[in-house]
C-alpha cells in the first residue's frame, strides 16, 4: 500500500486507486500519514480542519472521518499495513514510514547525502524526486493549513533538485540539464544556486554570451523586484566566466559548482 502526499493526495494499493472520500477526509488522513506512527492530538487535526474557528460538531467530524478512512483502508485489496489508531486524545497512523511517499523522498535524500558524490548519489536523488506528482498535499485541506503543512517538504524538494543537478554537473552532463535548468530558473527566479548551475552549464556547453545573459536577467531581477543585488558566489562566478577561468571547466571527479 502506498500513500501519495507528493501531489494530490491518495491510497495505491498495486493499479488500485482507494476511494478516500471529500476533500476533509483526505486532508485528515494526510496530516496524520505526515506523522506517521505519532500521535496527533484531536485538537490539532482541528485547528488544522478549521483553522477560521471550528463548528460545535467538530470533533464528532473527525470521529466520523476516522471511521470512513478506517472502511475505505480495510476495503483495499492488500489492506492491513495502514492503520489508523485510536488514543484517548488523538489518533495515529500505524506504517511503515515507507509507505508514505513523503517519508520515502525523505530517507532518499538522507541516503544520497551519506554516499560519496557520483552516479549512486545522482540516483538517489532522481528517484527521490520522481516522487513528486505536483504540489504536496494538492487538492486536500484548506490552503494555510495546507502550506504551513507542507512548507519544509517543498524547500526539501527545492534543495534535492540543487543537490541532484550538482550530481549530474561533477558527471559531466552539462547538456542533459540545461533545458531542466532553464525551467527551475524561470520558476524560481530568487533561487541563485540554480542560477549558477544554469550559468555552467551553458558556459561548459559553448554558450558563453548566454550564460552573462542569464547573470544580467538575474541581477536585473532581484534588483527590480527586491531590491537587493545577486550574492558573492555569483559575482565571482561571472568573473571567472569573463576570464575564461579554466577551472570552470569539467574535469572528471571536480566541480566548479561546489
Amino acid at each position: 500500500m502506498e500513500i501519495r502526499l507528493l501531489g494530490p493526495v491518495e491510497v495505491r494499493c498495486g493499479d488500485v486507486r482507494l476511494e478516500l472520500g471529500p476533500r476533509q477526509q483526505r486532508f485528515l488522513l494526510a496530516v496524520l500519514a505526515l506523522e506517521a506512527n505519532r500521535l496527533v492530538p484531536t485538537d490539532r487535526l482541528i485547528d488544522l480542519t478549521w483553522p477560521a474557528g471550528p463548528p460545535r460538531t467538530a470533533r464528532h467530524a473527525v470521529q466520523v472521518s476516522v471511521s470512513r478512512l478506517r472502511a475505505a483502508l480495510r476495503a483495499a485489496p492488500a489492506g492491513g499495513s495502514v492503520e489508523v489508531l485510536s488514543r484517548a486524545d488523538g489518533y495515529l497512523l500505524a506504517t511503515h514510514p515507507h509507505h508514505v511517499d513523503a517519508h520515502l523522498f525523505r530517507s532518499l535524500v538522507r541516503q544520497a547525502h551519506a554516499t560519496p558524490r557520483g552516479e549512486t548519489r545522482a540516483q538517489l536523488l532522481r528517484r527521490a524526486l520522481s516522487l513528486w506528482r505536483g504540489p504536496a498535499l494538492a487538492g486536500a485541506g484548506p490552503p494555510g493549513s495546507r502550506d504551513g503543512l507542507i512548507r519544509g517538504l517543498t524547500e526539501e524538494r527545492l534543495t534535492a533538485e540543487e543537490e541532484r543537478v550538482d550530481a549530474e554537473l561533477h558527471a559531466g552532463r552539462h547538456i542533459q540539464v540545461l533545458g531542466g535548468l532553464l525551467e527551475l530558473v524561470a520558476r524560481h527566479p530568487y533561487r541563485q544556486r540554480f542560477v549558477a548551475q544554469l550559468m555552467i552549464a551553458q558556459h561548459r556547453a559553448g554558450l558563453t554570451a548566454e550564460a552573462l545573459t542569464t547573470y544580467r536577467r538575474a541581477r536585473s531581477t532581484l534588483a527590480r523586484e527586491l531590491g537587493l543585488d545577486l550574492g558573492p558566489q555569483l559575482r565571482q562566478l561571472e568573473r571567472a566566466i569573463l576570464r575564461g577561468d579554466p577551472v570552470l571547466d569539467h574535469t572528471p571527479g571536480t566541480d566548479a559548482g561546489d
